[in-house]
């Protein structure tokens, strides 16, 4: 069996109920008439920031042989994209580093997309233990040809706050792994960053794009999955690099309209579809 053409990996969490992960990044991703291979790394009931939810990691032996049903599809032709988020284990990260390491020698010029996932400062910081989110830094960043980190997640990386441009740029620009990386960093706030707009900054060999689109007071969960799976899907479709940013940036904030106009706090299908138009 192959793959269809035009088709994206995505390794990261599935819930029953929701929009995180998986769960949101494969529906965005058919929305752009692309296929999408789903790899979980854990199933729950819904997203951990529920009061009520059950599940578990996905077991190594589970993983690993998805891992490998995937691998016996012809990837080289069909998956030109790989996206990783939520993966809260060692031993899932080390799986994870094999499949894209054997994606990316087979299929020369693809593109690894690594979203960390790691926390953020709504949730106060780090929701995976410390030693996994380093553990991730260590072994997946350097095969990463795109990362979309967030503030805080940057700052993890960097191992050191950043607050204004210029700090941003230097610091990426001097660390001898980002600066060979195309760094998409989303909910940037800098001490220049007005109170009414979200930013997200794209910094390629020195090349600094700041961007930026209003703010919409609304904290829902599963936000940053739906940007990257979005971005992904738009360089996927042909965008370049800004443009997908900017279409990403302008459909996640009508998402967030349409929840914050019908009181909703929790991504729904509706509110997605009624921000459609904007993708194409």
């Amino acid at each position: 069996m192959q793959m269809q053409q035009n088709t994206i990996i995505s390794i990261q969490s599935l819930v029953s109920y929701g929009y995180v992960g998986n769960s949101i990044a494969s529906f965005a991703i058919r929305l752009h008439s692309i296929e999408v291979v789903v790899l979980p790394t854990v199933l729950l009931s819904t997203h951990a920031e529920d009061n009520i939810y059950y599940g578990q990691v996905i077991s190594p032996e589970l993983f690993g042989l998805l891992l490998k049903g995937v691998k016996e599809i012809d990837l080289s032709k069909a998956s030109n994209y790989l996206i990783t988020g939520y993966i809260n284990t060692t031993e899932l990260i080390g799986l994870s580093k094999e499949f894209i390491t054997h994606w990316k020698h087979e299929n020369p010029g693809a593109i690894y997309v690594f979203d960390p996932v790691f926390g953020d400062t709504r949730a106060n910081g780090l929701y995976i233990d410390e030693h996994v989110a380093k553990y991730s830094v260590d072994h997946l960043l350097s095969l990463a040809d795109i990362l979309t980190p967030n503030h805080f997640e940057l700052e993890f990386i960097l191992g050191h706050s950043v607050t204004t441009k210029q700090e941003l740029e230097q610091a990426i620009c001097n660390n001898p792994v980002l600066k060979e990386k195309i760094v998409v960093v989303t909910g940037v706030v800098l001490q220049d960053t007005p109170e009414d707009i979200l930013e997200v900054i794209i910094i390629k060999k020195a090349k600094v794009f700041r961007l930026q689109t209003n703010y919409v007071d609304l904290h829902a969960v599963g936000t940053g999955d739906l940007f990257t799976s979005v971005f992904t899907s738009q360089l996927s479709k042909g965008r370049d690099l800004v443009s997908a940013c900017e279409i990403t940036m302008r459909f996640v904030t009508q998402v967030l309209k349409n929840l914050k106009e019908k009181k909703q706090k929790q991504i729904s299908s509706e509110s997605i579809m009624k921000s459609l138009e904007i993708l194409f």
